[in-house]
């Protein structure tokens, strides 16, 4: 599983001023820290999970269904809100007007698409391979 890199130009930078990305080289690089990298490197092990372990992984699947249906439903509320707002004859409220303001709410929802995303995976991940456990059992 592979997680891509963010669109947010500050993800590209060093963690920290003055460092490099290649520091040392007896350290591996896992990138710039999100919460979706942190996921799909902590689904990665799946393989030494016990059967309890992968099944309680297996719900990541439900919570990123949840998580979708939830995200779903606040855009297309941002977008009502934002119809609303340039409707010819209404009170403007002025959200969006911010170049800034609309950039850093898309930053938020690719984060959040790329959460859901690792968390289907880790619930596909856990549910493969505890069939296949189950299989070497029969």
């Amino acid at each position: 599983m592979s997680t891509k890199a963010s669109a947010r130009p500050e993800q590209n930078a060093p963690a920290s001023v003055g460092e490099s990305p290649n520091t040392s080289d007896d350290r591996r690089s896992y990138g710039e820290v999100t919460p979706a990298r942190m996921l799909s490197f902590l689904s990665e092990r799946v393989q030494d999970l016990d059967a309890d372990e992968l099944r309680f992984l297996c719900s990541a699947t439900e919570c990123a269904s949840h998580m979708a249906h939830g995200l779903g439903d606040a855009v297309s509320n941002i977008g009502c809100l934002i119809n609303a707002d340039f409707t010819p004859g209404r009170m403007r409220a002025g959200n969006f007007e911010n170049p800034g303001a609309v950039s850093g709410l898309l930053f938020v929802i690719a984060d959040q698409i790329r959460v859901i995303g690792e968390l289907a995976q880790i619930g596909a991940d856990a549910a493969f391979k505890l069939s296949e456990q189950g299989e070497r059992h029969v």
